[in-house]
């Protein structure tokens, strides 16, 4: 829904994160870094409700604890379809990959992660293995 959302290229659907909480499609957006472009979509209708409605509350509740952070000169920018990465580089038991001596193939990009607590979790058994290792 996501990839059709974004006009079925790789420009991202896109809603300001104001729009995203009131259930409005974004008339404009705020520029972005991101080469391909953006598209106004309505990302709050692309979510599953427990997930939109969660996201709302939680976008609202967090701008209580860093003020601005609620506001129209933000974005949110596509969804995430996939949390980890589709290969899984292999590793032994020392966490080292089992033919090139030295690789410690670890977070999202290895296959062992599925966001930036697990990654950076991952990344800390590596480095301590690697340190272990030498």
């Amino acid at each position: 829904m996501a990839f059709t959302a974004g006009g079925r290229r790789q420009i991202a659907p896109a809603q300001r994160l104001t729009d995203f909480v009131e259930g409005d499609l974004s008339t404009s957006l705020n520029d972005t870094s991101y080469q391909p472009g953006l598209k106004s979509a309505p990302l709050h209708s692309l979510f599953p409700n427990f997930i939109g409605s969660r996201l709302r509350k939680g976008f609202t509740a967090f701008d209580q604890k860093m003020r601005g952070f609620y506001t129209e000169e933000a974005n949110i920018i596509g969804v995430e379809s996939r949390t980890s990465s589709p290969v899984n580089i292999p590793r032994n038991e020392r966490l080292e990959h089992p033919e090139i001596h030295n690789l410690f193939p670890c977070g999202e990009g290895g296959g062992y992660a599925g966001g930036i607590i697990s990654a950076a979790m991952d990344g800390e058994r590596c480095a301590e293995a690697s340190i272990i290792g030498l």
